[in-house]
């Protein structure tokens, strides 16, 4: 169990190397306020209205019964254990977050007519759609997995764009929360018999093709606007393909449970 352990650990040490570094390093200040503001300048951008729906889907309100169906699932599935502690990573991550936000608030600067409160770090949405994504992962079972893997990181990454373009969250923010959910996961895996192999990837890069194919089809619909858009905003490009990349990298990051070995079948004597 020292991998998800050490990848536990490894969350820790960058989600407190993150909020140093985006709150006192100005440089890095400057770039998550830059990468913030692309992302809100896309909100013109076909479709971009439904990103707010959502997001909202991860209200508080809605996200209990995700906990809910989560274990419901689990249970549906013969792996009971896995989901009540899926579910518990994922009331346990945000808490956390919900904890960490008043420790850790800062005003910060934005941009112009737009205001944003000094608890942000890290985003609670964030936490939500990631502590989901993997929950949906830890409860999957393994011929599902790849699959359920894909959809998680798609979610994810689509989710955390959504809360960028709305403008409610710092991509620094975005970045805390991905950390403090996989946090969370990777604990609760530990009690379960995790995989020996090392996490596969595979999932993450189908849906980072997936990603890419589609930013590319709605790039052809105005190539010159978007190349000009891009060359404007190159601190936005790498920061958004930074956080994509983050995003689908944790979401497979995870050692899931492998599925209870059935037991040995006792034929009953012949009377």
């Amino acid at each position: 169990m020292r991998r998800p352990l050490l990848l536990a650990l490894w969350c820790a040490v960058l989600f407190v190397a993150a909020y140093v570094g985006f709150v006192h390093v100005p440089a890095l200040r400057d770039a998550d306020l830059r990468v913030l503001e692309g992302f809100m300048g896309l909100w013109s951008l076909p479709g971009a209205q439904f990103g707010d729906d959502l997001v909202l889907a991860f209200d508080p309100a809605p996200f209990a019964a995700m906990v809910l169906g989560v274990v419901a699932v689990a249970h549906l599935l013969g792996r009971t254990r896995a989901g009540l502690l899926a579910a518990g990573a994922m009331l346990a991550a945000n808490v956390s977050t919900q904890i960490l936000k008043p420790l850790l608030a800062i005003q910060r600067d934005f941009p112009l007519d737009h205001f944003m409160g000094p608890e942000a770090y890290p985003s609670g949405h964030t936490t939500a759609v990631m502590s989901f994504a993997l929950a949906l992962v830890i409860i999957a079972p393994p011929r599902w997995r790849a699959l359920v893997a894909t959809f998680a990181g798609l979610l994810t990454v689509l989710t955390t764009f959504s809360i960028m373009m709305l403008g409610w969250h710092y991509p620094s923010d975005i970045v805390g929360g991905l950390l403090v959910a996989t946090f969370w996961a990777c604990l609760v895996v530990i009690p379960l018999r995790a995989e020996v192999r090392a996490p596969s990837l595979r999932a993450s890069a189908r849906a980072g093709a997936v990603l890419v194919g589609g930013a590319a089809l709605l790039a052809l619909t105005r190539p010159a606007a978007a190349v000009d858009y891009a060359l404007a905003n190159t601190t936005w490009l790498l920061g958004a393909v930074a956080i994509a990349v983050a995003a689908l990298v944790l979401s497979g990051s995870v050692p899931a449970p492998t599925a209870a070995r059935p037991r040995p079948r006792r034929d009953l004597p012949h009377g």
